[in-house]
Parts: C-alpha cells; sequence; structure tokens
C-alpha cells in the first residue's frame, strides 16, 4: 500500500453545542467517538468553527501584474498582504460570481472584454477546526474602472505587483497568508512539468 488508500476509520458524533453564533460563523462543541470504541468510553469533545465557503482571486492586468490587497488583520494585530476574496453569499450565483464581486468591491478592478476567470482548485482551510472549503480561483486581463465599495471594516490598499516579484515577497515573508499560498501553489500545478519540479526539489532537500 502506498499509505494514500482510504481506510475504514469511521467516527460517530452524538450530540452538537452551538456555543456563539455570528452572521458568517458559529463555534460549536461536537461530541464524538471512533465506531470501534468501547461501548462504555467517553465520547471526545471538539470544538468547531462552522463557516460558509471562503474564496479568493489571483486578478492579472493586461501587463502582467497581479492586483493585490493590503489590510488590517485583527487575528495578528498586523497588515496582511493578499489575494482579493470573501464569504460565498447564499445569494452568489456560484464561486466565480463571488471572486468577481469581491474584487470589483475590493479593487475597483473589472475583467476586460473576452477575459477568462477559471478555478484554480479547492482546499480545506483547517480540517482540525473548521468545516468549510476555500475555492481559489484566476482571472484576467483586469483592469481599473471604478472606486473601491467597502464594507465599514475595510481599509483597503490596492498595489499592483510584477509576477516575477513573488518568490522575493514569499522569502521575504511579505505575503504570509497560508491561503494565499495555497492559491499560488494550485496554480503551480496546473503548470506543465509542475509535478517533476516538485520531486525534484522533494529530493534535493531530502536525499531521497
Amino acid at each position: 500500500m502506498s499509505g494514500l488508500e482510504k481506510t475504514a476509520i469511521s467516527w460517530k458524533c452524538s450530540g452538537e453545542k452551538v456555543f456563539l453564533d455570528f452572521p458568517y460563523l458559529q463555534i460549536i462543541e461536537r461530541l464524538c467517538l471512533p465506531e470501534k470504541a468501547p461501548a462504555d468510553a467517553n465520547a471526545h469533545r471538539f470544538y468547531v468553527f462552522k463557516s460558509r465557503d471562503w474564496c479568493n482571486v489571483i486578478p492579472v492586468t493586461e501587463e502582467g501584474n497581479v492586483v493585490l490587497v493590503r489590510q488590517f488583520r485583527a487575528g495578528t494585530l498586523q497588515t496582511s498582504l493578499e489575494f482579493p476574496g470573501g464569504v460565498v453569499e447564499s445569494n452568489d450565483a456560484d464561486v466565480q460570481a463571488t471572486a468577481l464581486r469581491e474584487m470589483i468591491e475590493e479593487t475597483g478592478y473589472e475583467p476586460v472584454a473576452g477575459a477568462k476567470c477559471s478555478l484554480l482548485g479547492v482546499s480545506h482551510p483547517n480540517p482540525a477546526l473548521q468545516d468549510n472549503r476555500m475555492h481559489s480561483l484566476i482571472v484576467g486581463p483586469v483592469k481599473k474602472t471604478r472606486s473601491q465599495s467597502l464594507d465599514p471594516a475595510e481599509d483597503i490598499e490596492v498595489i499592483e505587483v510584477p509576477i516575477r516579484d513573488f518568490p522575493r515577497l514569499i522569502a521575504e515573508g511579505e505575503f504570509s497568508h497560508a491561503l494565499m499560498l495555497t492559491s499560488l501553489l494550485h496554480l503551480m500545478m496546473k503548470n506543465d512539468g509542475a509535478e517533476a519540479r516538485m520531486a525534484d526539489g522533494i529530493r534535493r532537500y531530502t536525499g531521497a
């Protein structure tokens, strides 16, 4: 076996309690046990953030620049350099509609005629604590057409960055948001030869 085959790991959850209920987030407690646990075993308490799905989008201009947003994040008490994105709303037609809406609101950039918007991949932000998914997309070409339309809690600086600058931004820790890095990984894995280059990197660092 390679270790990737699905095995018969099965758990059951017998209770769920909501501790906090916000518009976009619930914090809940789940009582769960492996199905093979003894009948008198005590359930394990797990605490979960329930949320709607999220998305982010990599907007690329006709000049080959990536449109980024810099905004304050209360978790780190610092500003963060990110791709535009946000919560998938119930009235959005699909995640592409969410991505384009968030991009236009946060940056004032819109797709030009004939632009393409593509889904790069879907990931789970943190399966240990969260139940939602992150959808990563790319769109281009885009251009600035209007002013930002920000929520009261948003204070966003819009920046255009040449694609060639990303390795430096990552190496210097300037671009460090894990979900944004995941979107770049999805993008890189779409390119021919990505699997071979990843395998070469693993061998170079491990000797395997």
